[in-house]
């Protein structure tokens, strides 16, 4: 298992935004769905090591996010909305990224080209449309060969081709083996490819296991 979950809780004062969930997720492609303000985000912020657990334990890669700073090195994350800087240029952005992790910022230029970002990537950031910086927040995930990939909202702010691509890259990455735990409003492009699904709702793990039992019982539960 990649992310191992105990009576997990997350409290912000008197709104309880996970209420003591457990949840086991194995490698290869995971989908994370659920209604806005269910949880999700919340879930990743704890795995990722940007909250504190109000109570309960969790445990990604074996260990804990919060208090073992050397797990940054290892995951490759993407938040939505980007939370990128505005005066550095996009391939400034991702060298650095890369290097934090080990890396040696050679590998953005074939993950620019990967995701189409090589025609702006030298621009500063703060010229970016959100279409732009959520290309470049993709990429950052990728860089610096991390061993797991959180992608929040991966297909937002962006145009059917777009998608598409974000999609096929997404596929492409989890046959070679990466582990990738994906949040996502637009489930169907994942059916088909996803190892494993999560239906998150009211701060507790409503459905878990093989997507093609899960996604279709979130479909009646509320509409994507």
């Amino acid at each position: 298992m990649i992310v191992k979950a105990r009576n997990l809780t997350k409290r912000f004062g008197s709104v309880v935004a996970l209420d003591s969930i457990d949840l086991e997720i194995p490698g290869g492609l995971t989908v994370i769905v659920g209604p806005n303000g269910g949880g999700k985000s919340t879930f990743l912020k704890i795995a990722t090591g940007a909250y504190r657990a109000s109570a309960g334990t969790i445990e990604v890669l074996g260990r804990d996010p919060w208090r073992d700073e050397e797990i940054k090195k290892l995951l490759g994350v993407s938040f939505d909305p980007p939370a990128l800087p505005p005066l550095r240029t996009g391939r400034e952005w991702l060298e650095y990224i890369s290097r934090a992790r080990g890396g040696n910022g050679r590998d953005v230029t074939e993950a620019a080209e990967t995701f189409g970002v090589k025609g702006f990537i030298d621009k500063r950031m703060r010229d970016y449309s959100a279409g732009m910086r959520k290309r470049v927040s993709l990429v950052q995930a990728f860089v610096g060969n991390p061993e797991l990939v959180f992608l929040d909202e991966p297909l937002a702010n962006l145009d059917l081709e777009g998608m598409k691509n974000v999609v096929e890259i997404i596929r492409w990455k989890r046959e070679e083996g990466l582990n990738l735990v994906v949040i996502s409003h637009i489930w169907r492009p994942f059916l088909d490819i996803a190892d494993y699904a999560v239906f998150i709702a009211a701060g507790r793990v409503q459905a878990s296991g093989n997507p093609g039992e899960v996604l279709p019982l979130i479909e009646g539960a509320f509409p994507l």
